[in-house]
């Protein structure tokens, strides 16, 4: 027996990675007792494989296989809460380029949630799988593939230049081995 779940549709567009873009409408699961609502970024992130779209002016229906989309964008006046939700947990930004499979890249803000306060951007990407997250830019908010990001460029630095040698190591003066053999070495460190 089917169970009817109360939808609505909240206008996106979807790009793939043969740099094909498409405009439609998801449809985003109503809780009936109105204690919450779905989002899209968890719409994308639910376990099935397909993504049901509406498209064109007659709303005919189109699966999009979501190993397939690279990012996804919603309609200029969808709400940002319906697009993804802060909640109470501890989050973080943090400034990235991100190059994407279908040879774009986007710049912006990457969302985190925080699970430990010392979680860097590489642990949170490493714990992505397959799903997406959200990079926020200037205008608007993408909704990224991680599965279909190739780098990231971040803000964040190593703490020490790595391209300037150490002076320390190149004042070092190795010795001759031929003075070991002969003795002239023996008591200096």
């Amino acid at each position: 027996m089917d169970h009817y779940i109360p939808k609505r549709r909240v206008p996106v567009t979807l790009w793939s990675n043969d740099r094909e873009c498409a405009e439609g409408h998801v449809f985003l699961d109503l809780d009936p007792s109105g204690n919450s609502h779905q989002t899209v970024l968890a719409k994308l992130n639910e376990a099935s494989r397909f993504l049901p779209v509406a498209v064109g002016p007659q709303g005919l229906i189109q699966l999009y296989n979501k190993s397939r989309l690279v990012r996804v964008t919603a309609g200029s006046d969808v709400l940002q809460s319906d697009v993804f939700n802060r909640g109470f947990l501890p989050w973080r930004e943090e400034e990235a380029e991100v190059w994407l499979s279908d040879e774009t890249s986007v710049s912006g803000r990457v969302w985190m949630p925080l699970e430990r306060p010392t979680q860097r951007i590489s642990d949170f990407m490493n714990q992505r799988g397959w799903e997406f997250f959200v990079l926020l830019t200037g205008r608007d908010v993408q909704l990224v593939s991680s599965a279909a990001v190739v780098r990231m460029g971040l803000s964040e630095s190593a703490g020490a230049p790595l391209d300037l040698p150490d002076s320390r190591i190149t004042a070092l003066q190795w010795p001759d081995p031929s003075m070991f053999a002969m003795g002239m070495m023996e008591g200096r460190a």
